[in-house]
């Protein structure tokens, strides 16, 4: 016969919460225990806390760490051995935690020398480097088969022109401008410009910076300045000029030494 007694239904109900709670304790007591013993005594938590999972209870502390150390921050040690040792390795290589202000001892301090005698070197101009005095620099160049014609100038064959005007500048030689023949048509003195333009843009694999005629193209040690009179028809011509790196005003750039006439 059945019964539907609701006393003894509320005791059989009570009895199953009760039940169930007890499970569920269980369960979580053997879940913590496998973490404790799967990750150690100590268990990061998100946000910079940490957990201890042994003993009589547990206990949060709210610090420093997180997920990405898991040393203890009051001073403990990590469970393994092998991963204090890198932590400890990784910190004195970056300069933190205990090691902090002290520098790191794998940093090194590496020099290109390449750039720093390409930044010292002085240009070359018809293979003659642009130092010394003007007499020397002038021996030199009477020497490559240009001529004096006084006033510290020079004339002679340059880039495929002759009867181009070579005038050296600065004691010691830090600079060198060519003065092209006088072109008086327009169209030719043009063609003139863009034939030398392409063939330094061509040569040094790099664009000129561009103001109106002047075109600056930036090399290591210097510049190379390519421009035109145009003032007065009777002398219109092209300059080319050579500037070491000390020397250079307008532009301030640097670049690498020239080989050839250009």
């Amino acid at each position: 016969m059945k019964i539907n007694d609701p006393f003894t239904k509320n005791i059989q109900s009570d009895m199953k919460k009760i039940l169930r709670f007890i499970v569920a304790a269980v369960i979580i007591v053997l879940a913590v225990r496998w973490c404790s013993s799967s990750f150690g005594s100590v268990i990061p938590l998100p946000g910079g806390g940490t957990g201890n999972t042994g003993g009589t209870g547990s206990t949060g502390t709210e610090e420093s760490g997180g997920w990405f150390s898991p040393k203890q921050q009051n001073g403990g040690s990590v469970s393994n051995p092998s991963l204090e040792q890198e932590v400890e390795d990784l910190e004195r290589e970056l300069g933190v935690g205990k090691y902090k202000g002290q520098k790191p001892s794998t940093q090194t301090t590496t020099t290109n020398p390449s750039s720093t005698t390409s930044a010292s070197t002085p240009l070359s101009f018809k293979g003659i480097p642009m130092t010394g005095t003007l007499s020397t620099f002038g021996s030199e160049l009477v020497k490559a088969g240009f001529r004096s014609a006084g006033n510290g100038t020079y004339t002679g064959n340059f880039a495929g022109y002759s009867n181009c005007k070579v005038t050296p500048s600065g004691n010691p030689v830090q600079e060198v401008r060519v003065d092209f023949p006088v072109i008086s048509d327009w169209d030719a003195l043009e063609k003139a410009y863009d034939n030398l333009q392409a063939d330094l843009t061509q040569k040094y694999g790099i664009d000129p910076v561009v103001n109106r005629n002047l075109a600056v193209f930036n090399i290591p040690g210097g510049t190379i300045s390519l421009d035109a009179d145009v003032s007065n028809q009777s002398t219109w011509h092209v300059i080319l000029t050579y500037a070491n790196a000390a020397t250079t005003k307008s532009t301030g750039t640097l670049g690498r030494n020239p080989i050839d006439d250009l």
